[in-house]
């Protein structure tokens, strides 16, 4: 046999061990119906916005473009001119619990960097004592010193 047969032959058989077990599984069952609980955010937000003064839309109706209207039939336009549609001046939005916790989190964060800020400033100008320049120059017995020196050094060459 062939070194390439065998490996073809491994390869197949090991590739129908694994795909019988799945051909063999039974199959998947689905539901009729599926009921849908909201979350304790949900219902928070829920309770929030009915409390709320804003007025809030069942539905909001869009216009479409000239573009889109041009490529529909004459059919589809006079069932949709027949339609009332709603404008609306603005429309506001409510941000979402997660929106106002992450608002909150950036306004104290701001506030720790402006906290943290000042009392490095005010740590900084506590501890750092800036000193007079000092300004170091030789006296004349140093120079006389440095100059016999120098002196001695060249003429016992």
């Amino acid at each position: 046999m062939n070194t390439k047969i065998l490996a073809i032959t491994i390869a197949l058989i090991a590739g129908t061990a694994v795909v019988s077990p799945v051909q063999a599984a039974p199959s998947i069952g689905t539901l009729q119906t599926v009921q849908v609980r909201p979350d304790a955010e949900q219902l928070a937000q829920q309770a929030w916005e009915q409390a709320s003064g804003i007025p809030t839309l069942a539905a909001v109706q869009v216009r479409p473009s000239a573009d889109q209207l041009a490529g529909i039939d004459g059919q589809a336009i006079a069932a949709s001119t027949a339609m009332p549609i709603t404008t609306l001046a603005a429309v506001e939005v409510r941000p979402s619990l997660e929106q106002k916790v992450a608002l909150a989190a950036e306004l104290q964060a701001e506030r720790y960097t402006v906290a943290l800020a000042t009392a490095a400033t005010t740590f900084a100008s506590n501890v750092i004592v800036n000193l007079p320049v000092v300004h170091v120059r030789p006296t004349q017995t140093d120079l006389q010193a440095l100059a016999l020196e120098t002196a001695s050094v060249l003429v016992g060459k």
